[in-house]
């Protein structure tokens, strides 16, 4: 199965004060964990970010065709970009996602449109893979002015993939300089 991974980066980072995916963490850029984690596993790398200096980074960058809609105009900006149906998204803030994880959610994306994992109580909407056939749907609902990603998937036909045996760590959100000495 040919992969586009996607990596979101276009986020305010309003609680951060500066632009998450290129904070250092462990000597490197959030965004590079991101890419080295995700690289291995795809054909191509885009990232999505209203953002210049993630070109450095050696990867088209992509600002969102709708700016100021979150996270679920960013995937709608990947999808329209991606040249393969199927699409493994991940958001530059989870920088500890793990091949494990990622290997986890494409075993299970053959037949759903949409595969994202629970870890506990949670399901993680900015970790999973995402068909293409998902652009109009998405699209649809940030036209009525509808930003939850949820909500969007639960018109598709999703997969919830149980995590439970993955590390905690793997799915901690960077977003407030605190959560990066923790």
């Amino acid at each position: 199965m040919k992969l586009t991974g996607i990596i979101l980066a276009g986020g305010k980072s309003s609680r951060m004060g500066q632009d998450k995916g290129l904070m250092l963490l462990e000597g490197k850029p959030m965004i590079q964990h991101v890419i080295d984690a995700v690289q291995p596993l795809v054909d191509d790398v885009i990232i999505i970010s209203n953002q210049e200096e993630y070109a450095t980074f050696g990867f088209p960058v992509y600002e969102d065709i709708i700016k100021e809609q979150g996270p679920l105009a960013g995937i709608c900006t990947g999808l329209k970009f991606s040249k393969t149906p199927k699409n493994l998204i991940v958001s530059c803030d989870v920088p500890y996602v793990n091949r494990e994880l990622l290997n986890l959610l494409i075993d299970n994306a053959a037949d759903a449109a949409v595969v994202i994992p629970q870890k506990g109580e949670k399901t993680h909407q900015i970790i999973g893979v995402y068909d293409q056939s998902c652009l109009e749907v998405f699209m649809k609902e940030l036209t009525n002015g509808k930003r939850k990603i949820k909500l969007a998937i639960e018109q598709m036909n999703y997969k919830i993939v149980d995590a439970n045996q993955i590390n905690e760590k793997v799915f901690n959100n960077i977003n407030s300089k605190d959560d990066i000495t923790t």
